[in-house]
């Protein structure tokens, strides 16, 4: 008789770390799911320090003004380019 109660706590244990995994893997989709929202709006043409240009035939981000470089289309809708100018640190590293 002994033995059968054994096997009834070793089942209640593998139900419990079961269901505590559960918990641990549906919290951590969530953190993923939410976290990776923000990864495609940080990297779009206004947050990487750009604006969305309509460049004529054989215009560059050059023409636009000294030292702008193009971002490629990014998030800019109907054939824009996004054009942005290098940040320039002032070098004072202190």
């Amino acid at each position: 008789m002994v033995s059968g109660k054994k096997g009834v706590e070793l089942s209640m244990n593998l139900i419990i770390i079961a269901a505590i995994a559960v918990i641990v893997l549906v919290i951590l989709v969530i953190l993923v799911t939410k976290g990776g929202i923000n990864v495609t709006t940080g990297t779009g043409c206004t947050s990487s320090g750009g604006s969305c240009y309509e460049l004529g035939d054989g215009e560059t981000c050059a023409d636009i003004g000294e030292g702008y470089q193009s971002l490629g289309t990014k998030d800019c809708k109907g054939g824009q380019y996004c054009c942005a100018k290098p940040f320039v640190g002032t070098g004072d590293d202190s």
